[in-house]
């Protein structure tokens, strides 16, 4: 299995002058879509079959992506290509791998785990994962004819079996036609090859290779013999014409971007709930209720629900987010309104490890908003290890329960 390190910085990538670094001149076949990606560094021998990246069969550039489930549909997208966006820039892979990382690729969320030479160019050197959007493009770095080649194994006249590479779009279909004029239609197996197991083909036989778009381009095969490469007749051409709604992708934040934390519960991006998208309780030595109802509509009177607390000594709400979350110039402020049973003086709000701050709790609803920067000095990330805090210093517990409601990161734009 490939050994998948999402999690970890990527230390010494030297992008070498033969890597392709294909970008957003490539002929856009499909809309954006929400995405997030990770880097893996066992990139070669992917499941789709193509060996070396640099090899006779490969892409012949290291600028890849392992397809999450959703992505991959059963080998369907092996060879495709996609622009994929983050923080850091734009870069265009080619899918020549299955990415198999239960909670990360076994999800209905897309995911691409790249290169880490891909990753690198969009979401930097310091960090792991990050949110992305990505589109399907033409692989216009592929010159030449589409190619296919005979599986290295103990071909007959009545099994074989063959992988097509070298095309600019996506395959839909293959067929057979023997010499004798039969026709066969091919399935296409999870590792990329396509099969044929039937009675005896009288050779040579005709390889129809049909593209997503109904383009059609022909191989020869002269005999069934293992490891052997045929040369198409011409390339898969990329429709120009396709109606399209939404190419000019972004890469999206990992939270609301309208700042959200809490309302009416932890905030997830995009209406999609996983655990590594928006916001999650971190709390330790509390037990929080996230969906308290019995403050009558909250600080505003429009929450169906706040969250709430007792907190004994040095404990407290903890919220954190999983994705890197670089906030300068997107957000300004942490704002929240807050409430005790009683009256506490013993508070501390704080972007661990930024500045603790006493915050005074009352028996009424009270707004507080510290800038990030001045009075919090929260770090450059507010993703993971950065934890928002809620707590008890270390002398004294709450005295009842602690409510707190609205809480948002300002918005560049709220607080001009």
């Amino acid at each position: 299995m490939t050994n998948y390190k999402q999690l970890y910085p990527i230390i010494g990538i030297v992008l070498l002058s033969l890597f392709i670094n294909s970008a957003k001149s490539d002929t856009p076949l499909g809309d954006c879509f929400s995405s997030r990606s990770t880097w893996y560094e066992a990139v070669e021998h992917g499941n789709c079959g193509y060996g070396p990246l640099t090899g006779e069969t490969g892409p012949g550039n290291r600028f890849i992506a392992a397809a999450a489930t959703v992505l991959y549909n059963g080998s369907a997208v092996c060879g495709e290509c996609f622009e994929v966006n983050g923080p850091m820039g734009t870069q265009v892979v080619t899918i020549v791998d299955q990415c198999p990382d239960p909670g990360w690729c076994d999800t209905s969320f897309p995911h691409l785990d790249l290169s880490p030479e891909a990753f690198a160019v969009i979401g930097g050197s310091g960090v792991g994962v990050t949110m992305t959007t990505a589109k399907k493009v033409a692989c216009d770095y592929v010159t030449g004819n589409i190619k296919l080649k005979m599986k290295d194994a103990d071909t007959t006249a009545s099994w074989f079996e063959f992988m097509i590479f070298n095309h600019k779009v996506g395959i839909a279909s293959v067929d057979v036609e023997t010499a004798d004029g039969k026709t066969y239609s091919l399935p296409r197996r999870l590792y990329n090859y396509w099969t044929f197991n039937n009675a005896a083909a009288k050779f040579p036989v005709i390889a129809h290779v049909t593209s997503i778009y109904g383009e059609r381009v022909d191989v020869y095969i002269k005999a069934p013999t293992g490891n052997q490469i045929s040369e198409g007749e011409g390339q898969f051409s990329a429709p120009k014409d396709l109606k399209l709604t939404n190419t000019n992708c972004t890469a999206p934040l990992s939270v609301d971007p309208s700042g959200w934390i809490y309302n009416d519960g932890l905030v997830k991006p995009l209406n999609y709930s996983h655990p590594n998208l928006g916001w999650t309780d971190w709390s330790n030595g509390v037990t929080v209720n996230w969906a308290d109802a019995s403050t009558g509509g909250g600080a505003t009177g429009s929450s169906k629900t706040v969250v709430s607390g007792s907190m004994p000594v040095n404990t407290g709400i903890q919220i954190g987010t999983d994705l890197p979350l670089n906030w300068k110039g997107i957000f300004t402020n942490l704002e929240f309104y807050i409430k005790g049973d009683a009256a506490f003086s013993g508070l501390i709000v704080q972007y661990s490890p930024g500045t603790e701050i006493p915050t005074p709790v009352t028996t009424t609803w009270t707004k507080f908003s510290y800038a990030l920067d001045t009075d919090m000095g929260a770090p450059e990330s507010l993703g993971k290890p950065t934890v928002l805090k809620f707590r008890t210093g270390g002398t004294a517990a709450s005295p009842g329960k602690i409510y707190i409601d609205k809480i948002r990161l300002t918005p560049v734009a709220a607080s001009a």
